[in-house]
């Protein structure tokens, strides 16, 4: 929001007429909008976009190293989820999530071990049984 503060007054205006037109005269589903290099030259946000394009990236990178962080801690050194939360509370959240997902990843790793393992079974006794 704050970058779209830095666009030209008038570019934010046709924005802001856009937006007035659609909420008074009603947006139907085959309405299609403007995309914004419609309403705003590119070269106004192009600043915006590699804002943006940085955010997430820099998001991606924290996020996969702290998905990283708990499969080390609770597979390598084998810490409980109340170490790693007391480890780093500021990403608890995070933690907890990533935890429960793995988790559910060991779970469903094991049901296809399995399954294979009875599939192998299965096959020894065919083979068996042809004898």
């Amino acid at each position: 929001m704050w970058e779209y503060m830095k666009v030209p007054e008038d570019s934010r205006e046709k924005v802001k007429n856009l937006l007035k037109d659609a909420n008074e005269n009603g947006v139907k589903i085959s309405h299609q909008a403007p995309t914004l290099y419609d309403v705003v030259p590119k070269e106004e946000i192009a600043e915006f976009e590699e804002l943006m394009r940085k955010t997430i990236a820099d998001i991606v990178s924290e996020a996969s190293s702290v998905a990283c962080w708990v499969y080390v801690q609770k597979y390598v050194k084998h810490k409980t989820l109340n170490e790693m939360l007391q480890e780093l509370p500021d990403v608890s959240q995070f933690i907890l999530a990533m935890d429960t997902w793995f988790e559910k990843l060991m779970v469903i790793e094991a049901i296809i071990e399995a399954d294979n393992e009875m599939q192998r079974i299965k096959d020894k006794i065919g083979m068996l049984h042809e004898i």
